[in-house]
């Protein structure tokens, strides 16, 4: 481009990533393309040329979110903006929910991220516009396979460096009756095994020092393709990446968490003892109407599963529905039982989206949206009781604190049943010589002294 005096200079890009750690994946691949096609980043998209917004559509919420943030760049930045993302693809399938990218100057499907560079260079060129594609959204049985092997290409980090996501595929085959990862990532496609390890390998050698395994529904890694691949994976991941400290299980389906996978995990001391498994409700009837293909039984033989394996220290982390269509009072009651029996580590609890498309949206004995709110916020509530008598139990012990950012007067980290961003932290005092020699990744002994919703304080353990 052209710089004053005549010169030209690096077009440069800047990013906005919104959505799932799987997006965040998509991301750094987007950033590793750009750079090396010679964009030069900005951390702030008011002095990038060309800024990519990656968006999600999964709910109403994260539409909403991207509209916003679209608006909001096309007002201040001056960038041309390019939408990327499931949004885009969504909105390809049901083009009622385009309007939240009309401030976008390109839309940019899965199948066109390989072209992003050539795309952007386009755009500044003055063909606004030009080379790129409003997707036509998933009306296939799987994603593009140029995005599946433009996925194998190099990454650039996010954030501190020291956290990353490892993703074994995308897609999901599980057909939730109120989910449109199908519609938009399409049928579950599981990446081989050599690939990810071989990724594994190269974050580790990044200075990558926890690791989170991801997918649509990480525990049927490798089940399209005719085996279950992941308790060999987990034996193998701590091998290919020496360097990861921790390793940490995302996005269980309790019907593909075997006992199998359960003593892999407890046998590789790298995997902390922790696992997010998305249970959604807890009543036969709602499981059956959200098809999510477990009974309650199949629910608490999986609970006492991690607990039989891993012990005591087992922290699971899951997620609720509240107010979907047909949900009765007495369900909801059930689930703030079972929440309150259960002793989570951490929830989350999601108002019924109404999402098009899916078999959800169509039923009857539809739960009003303020009635669905006030369930989610008592769910919350009763969590905060379980997550205050637990931390309780674990004042004035002595657990290992993974460092993550210098704040004043110690460091913000996380422990081993924290998901980073997720599940609160720890905050640790720490007097300024030490604390100045830290880095992000560190792990070091901390005495937990004090727990306030949802973040505890700490100090490093005296020798």
């Amino acid at each position: 481009m052209a710089a004053e005096g005549g010169e030209t200079r690096a077009p440069v890009f800047g990013v906005v990533n919104l959505g799932c750690p799987k997006n965040t994946v998509d991301t750094e691949r987007l950033m590793a393309d750009m750079a090396l096609a010679g964009f030069v980043y900005a951390e702030d998209p008011a002095d990038a040329d060309v800024c990519i917004v990656n968006t999600c559509g999964f709910l109403a919420s994260a539409r909403a979110e991207a509209a916003e943030t679209l608006r909001a760049l096309a007002a201040g930045s001056g960038a041309l903006l390019v939408a990327t993302g499931c949004l885009v693809e969504r909105a390809g399938g049901e083009p009622d929910l385009g309007e939240a990218l009309r401030w976008a100057d390109a839309l940019v499907g899965f199948g066109d991220y390989p072209r992003l560079p050539e795309i952007c260079a386009s755009l500044l060129r003055g063909r606004r516009g030009g080379g790129a594609s409003a997707a036509a959204g998933f009306r296939r049985k799987g994603l593009p396979k140029r995005y599946l092997d433009w996925l194998e290409g190099p990454r650039l980090l996010s954030g501190a460096g020291h956290l990353a996501f490892l993703k074994l595929g995308e897609g999901c085959s599980n057909h939730c009756a109120y989910c449109a990862i199908p519609l938009i990532r399409g049928e579950r496609r599981s990446r081989p095994p050599e690939a990810v390890l071989r990724e594994a390998a190269e974050l580790s050698a990044a200075g990558v020092k926890e690791l989170s395994v991801i997918a649509q529904d990480t525990t049927a890694y490798g089940l399209d393709r005719g085996g279950a691949w992941l308790p060999d994976l987990i034996r193998r991941l701590p091998q290919a990446a020496p360097k990861v400290r921790w390793f940490r299980l995302l996005y269980a389906h309790p019907r593909h968490l075997s006992d199998e996978v359960l003593a892999a995990l407890a046998a590789e001391k790298r995997f902390v003892r922790y696992v997010d498994l998305p249970l959604q409700h807890a009543t036969d009837r709602m499981l059956s109407r959200m098809g999510r293909g477990v009974s309650r039984a199949d629910v608490d033989s999986r609970l006492a599963a991690v607990r039989r394996i891993w012990g005591k220290d087992a922290a699971i982390r899951t997620t609720f529905i509240a107010g979907h269509p047909g949900e009765r009072p007495e369900d909801a009651a059930a689930l703030r039982d079972f929440v309150r029996e259960s002793g989570f580590e951490a929830m989350g609890a999601f108002v019924y989206s109404p999402e098009p498309g899916t078999l959800s949206a169509r039923m009857p004995d539809v739960v009003p949206a303020a009635e669905a709110e006030r369930r989610a916020a008592a769910l919350y509530a009763v969590q905060r009781q379980v997550w205050r008598a637990r931390a309780a139990a674990r004042l004035g012990k002595t657990v290992p604190a993974m460092l993550d950012a210098r704040i004043p007067g110690g460091w913000r980290g996380h422990l081993p049943w924290q998901m980073p961003g997720e599940d609160g932290c720890v905050r640790v005092k720490m007097p300024r010589p030490a604390a100045d020699r830290a880095k992000p990744g560190d792990i070091l002994r901390v005495r937990l002294l004090a727990a306030r919703f949802p973040a505890y304080s700490a100090a490093p353990a005296t020798p």
